[in-house]
């Protein structure tokens, strides 16, 4: 049988992107000595991100499953990074917060973060960064509305 090769062109160029972004960003975090794994260190930069969330909302926004994310957050918690509060609407759930330790992590992290843009884009015209992202952007969107339509039904 004589199938044409699929036009998965894009996909799979952010599907490679993204698993070399993410080695590059685990090769930077050893440089700078946080201590913690990528998977840690984006919970981190997330719950930086979006503080106060319970655990379940800081899974989803994160795009992983509740199980890993507390896994996550049990190291985070045992290094004194983060902490469980109640949460005064419902006694069951735990909101996320950092810590004042988390700071210089996260400083660390953001240093991390930075040298692998600023390889990623060094080839990259000033002017298209911008557009590269709204792409990129609009792309995420696309997939995240899917996502909703899916859980509505």
């Amino acid at each position: 049988m004589d199938l044409a090769s699929p036009n998965v062109g894009v996909t799979m160029l952010v599907v490679d992107l993204a698993r070399l972004l993410r080695r590059r960003f685990e090769a930077e975090l050893t440089k700078v000595d946080t201590g913690l794994t990528a998977g840690e260190a984006r919970t981190l930069f997330y719950v930086w991100r979006l503080p106060g969330q319970r655990q379940a909302a800081l899974a989803e926004a994160m795009y992983v499953e509740p199980m890993t994310l507390v896994g996550y957050l049990d190291t985070l918690e045992k290094a004194g990074l983060i902490k469980r509060c109640p949460d005064p609407n419902d006694k069951r759930a735990k909101l996320i917060e950092l810590t004042p330790k988390a700071d210089p992590v996260l400083d660390r992290i953001g240093g991390a973060l930075k040298k692998v843009r600023t390889k990623a884009l060094e080839d990259v015209p000033p002017d298209d960064r911008q557009i590269l992202e709204t792409l990129l952007q609009t792309m995420k969107d696309s997939l995240l509305q899917e996502v909703s339509k899916g859980k509505q039904k």
